[in-house]
């Protein structure tokens, strides 16, 4: 592939079709080891087909919020099977994950549950707008560190007052998961509540793919998850499970009720998607396969990695040049990865590995194998 080529993809990277484990890009065929469609349910069969169908039965939407005529029999059947894939009581749908946070906190503050707030420094944008949003204190603890919060929560913590905990489940870039048992022990000393943005563990972790407070095997009262649909199970907005109160009061307020539900086609991959990870625990098996082999593989060669079967791996290496470099030379190959920008990386950015249960090993192998002649 000549420079000018790959300079225009680099700057486009316009897919020929859904994104999976494998993409084309103007015709290219590429291993594709970006994004967090875990399982390729966004384009899975089974899920367009309802979807499709769906949507030429209901059309895109009832164009009225829940609180009018925007309640229809998907969006129930949703929740109810959104509460039974979490084990929860109930659970309410959103127009976006980004939301899930906002409502929560929202909710948590309009009942009186905690009057300041602790929260990692790098959380996602959406668990840091909503602790904003809320108009109580906030103060920010170092990265998965549980000293560091007992610290600031014994620092700054007033006579009487609770705290509200906001963390990721797993954190996207790095793929590191949150100490929750930790969490959980130190804010029962206050009184205090955890609330976890789990996007990229919902459908990911635990033994029925419910996130990370089954991965750690939590149950309790005083924690509150939610997350999306968008990655996992291959739908589009956010979830909520968890207590009939708690949802309740979600769903009477005005993010719920203040917008139109998220178009028939969304709801309805959501739901199918909900079905078929519960329906096939295999390919939740088979991720965390291919999750191993890219860190057996990375540590082979060199790298530092951890043992969870969070299918996510970053790395910085050099500066901004070198790791840009490294992914247009492993593009050269017909592999993409993510050289990326965000919350928690610094200026420089990180490359990105993410793999999807779809992946074979001979595509994982390779990238290791191109992968280690660039470095």
């Amino acid at each position: 592939m000549n420079g000018d080529k790959l300079e225009n993809i680099e700057q486009k990277l316009l897919f020929d079709g859904a994104p999976g484990a494998k993409i084309k890009i103007s015709g290219i065929e590429y291993s594709y080891f970006g994004g967090t469609g875990y399982y390729e349910l966004n384009n899975n069969k089974e899920v367009i087909r309802f979807a499709v169908e769906e949507l030429k039965k209901s059309g895109i939407t009832n164009s009225s919020s829940r609180s009018s005529y925007g309640t229809t029999q998907l969006l129930l059947d949703l929740e109810k099977e959104a509460a039974e894939f979490f084990g929860c009581e109930d659970a309410v749908y959103l127009s976006s994950g980004f939301l899930t946070d906002i409502a929560a906190v929202i909710s948590l503050s309009n009942t009186n549950k905690f009057d300041c707030i602790f929260i990692d420094e790098i959380s996602h944008y959406s668990n840091q707008y909503a602790a904003q949003l809320s108009g109580k204190p906030v103060y920010k603890f170092s990265h998965v560190d549980p000293y560091d919060l007992d610290k600031k929560i014994s620092q700054n913590l007033k006579n009487g007052e609770r705290p509200l905990v906001l963390t990721d489940g797993v954190f996207p870039i790095f793929g590191r998961i949150a100490p929750l048992k930790d969490y959980l022990r130190i804010i029962e000393k206050y009184n205090g509540i955890l609330w976890i943005d789990d996007a990229h563990g919902l459908g990911v972790l635990g033994k029925n793919g419910r996130g990370t407070t089954e991965y750690h095997r939590l149950k309790s009262e005083k924690v509150y998850f939610g997350g999306t649909l968008s990655k996992a199970f291959g739908g589009f907005g956010g979830i909520i499970p968890g207590s009939k109160d708690f949802v309740e009061d979600i769903k009477n307020g005005q993010l719920q009720n203040g917008s139109t539900p998220p178009p028939s086609s969304a709801a309805a991959a959501s739901l199918m998607g909900l079905k078929l990870l519960k329906a096939q625990p295999e390919m939740r098996l088979k991720l965390w396969e291919n999750a191993k082999r890219l860190k057996s593989g990375l540590t082979q060669i060199g790298f530092e990695t951890n043992e969870t079967v969070v299918p996510v791996y970053a790395f910085k290496l050099g500066g901004k040049s070198e790791m840009q470099r490294i992914k247009n030379e492993l593009m050269k190959n017909n592999i993409i990865i993510q050289f990326i920008n965000y919350i928690g990386t610094g200026d420089d950015g990180v490359l990105r590995i993410v793999v999807f249960s779809t992946h074979t090993f001979d595509q994982i192998d390779n990238l290791i194998y191109q992968l280690k002649k660039i470095i």
